[in-house]
């Protein structure tokens, strides 16, 4: 009897362990975050690859662009549609 007692608060215990580390899990990388320094991005104006941690940014509409040069980011500006 003390056995199935002590077996089912072990799974308890477990249950409630589990589902904190998927909660935990889920809220460390949210959908909205910015992307890392390393990771590669593409430039809309003149479709290069730039780090992050390198790129120009700017905000447009809400929204962030990453640009690998200021010329980019001016032409950009000017024809958001391009």
């Amino acid at each position: 009897m003390y056995k199935i007692i002590i077996i089912l608060v072990l799974l308890i215990i477990l249950f409630f362990m589990v589902r904190r580390a998927i909660r935990d899990w889920g809220e460390s990388n949210p959908p909205n975050a910015a992307p890392g320094k390393d990771v590669m991005i593409q430039d809309p104006v003149c479709k290069t690859y730039v780090t992050v941690g390198t790129a120009i940014v700017e905000e447009t509409a809400g929204k962030t662009y990453y640009f690998c040069s200021q010329d980019c980011a001016r032409h950009f500006k000017r024809s958001p549609t391009s």
